[in-house]
């Protein structure tokens, strides 16, 4: 239960750290609040969105919300039920309207233009309105840097040989309708599960909670527990398994690089190769 509090209360600060939305919603409320009568089909609009964003921020309730839509989708899903765009565009509306309406005809009007524009123009200089947008450089790097690993491994193993590597790698390996891939995109993508009743089973989830951890500087591996698991990907199907090069920085004091590659090539018919970034490992 506490894990699930956590993840809503890290969840509103995420979603608050990549955009204003947020705020730009709790901003139009308090003001319609103030502007509107309560009783009208305009009040009860924004009385039905302020209980609702009350709600999403409140970790207890955004976390029934969370267990209701089967703990699938993100902390960001709830807010779909909350009527942000009807909501910012009715404060912006009636916030130009009054300020037209307090200077109309006089100079007043052309001083609250300049204000209008200007706070408009610095909304839109501050920053993305909704969650962080992606760093277009890095994706095109990092999508050019996948496609240049996958393309060594259909050179060695083939184009059709099923692939075991973590999620950087596979979620463009799978846009190759001829690989065949250990588990789905539907396994760091949960969301994607929604509407699903097929599931993988434990043995699969670990090998993904595995691979996607050896990058992580808080854990230690040891050359045994490395050979084990490249043992169980083998057996659950994969014919080629790409491994981080990080990972050898987390062995023991006792236990070194080359000791982990002869211990990977030890077993008759398996090639290790070494890729930018990454171990290839063959079993034939």
């Amino acid at each position: 239960m506490w894990q699930m509090v956590e993840r809503a209360w890290s969840g509103w600060i995420q979603y608050t750290d990549d955009g204003k939305l947020a705020a730009l919603v709790l901003a139009a409320i308090v003001y319609l609040l103030f502007t509107i009568k309560w009783m009208g089909p305009k009040g009860r609009l924004v009385i039905y969105a302020g209980i609702m964003t009350v709600v999403c921020i409140c970790p207890v309730t955004a976390v029934v919300l969370m267990r209701y839509q089967t703990e699938f989708y993100d902390y960001r899903w709830i807010w779909s039920i909350v009527p942000v765009t009807a909501v910012i565009a009715l404060g912006v509306t009636l916030f130009i309207a009054e300020q037209c309406k307090a200077g109309k005809g006089g100079r007043v009007f052309f001083y609250n233009a300049i204000v209008t524009l200007a706070s408009v123009a610095v909304l839109f200089l501050c920053g993305g309105l909704g969650t962080g947008s992606v760093d277009a450089a890095q994706a095109k790097n990092n999508r050019a840097h996948a496609e240049c690993i996958l393309a060594q491994v259909r050179q060695q193993c083939g184009e059709e040989a099923c692939l075991w590597a973590p999620a950087d790698i596979l979620e463009y390996a799978r846009l190759d309708g001829k690989r065949e891939l250990l588990y789905g995109r539907n396994m760091w993508d949960a969301a994607l599960n929604a509407y699903s009743y097929d599931t993988y089973n434990e043995d699969e989830n670990e090998l993904y909670r595995w691979m996607e951890h050896l990058d992580d500087w808080a854990i230690k591996i040891s050359v045994e527990e490395v050979e084990e698991y490249v043992q169980r990907g083998f057996a659950a199907g994969a014919e080629c398994i790409l491994l981080p090069t990080e990972m050898s920085d987390w062995l023991p004091d006792t236990e070194s690089e080359t000791v982990l590659l002869e211990r990977l090539k030890a077993h008759e018919g398996r090639e290790v190769t070494l890729l930018e970034g990454y171990y290839l490992l063959e079993q034939k």
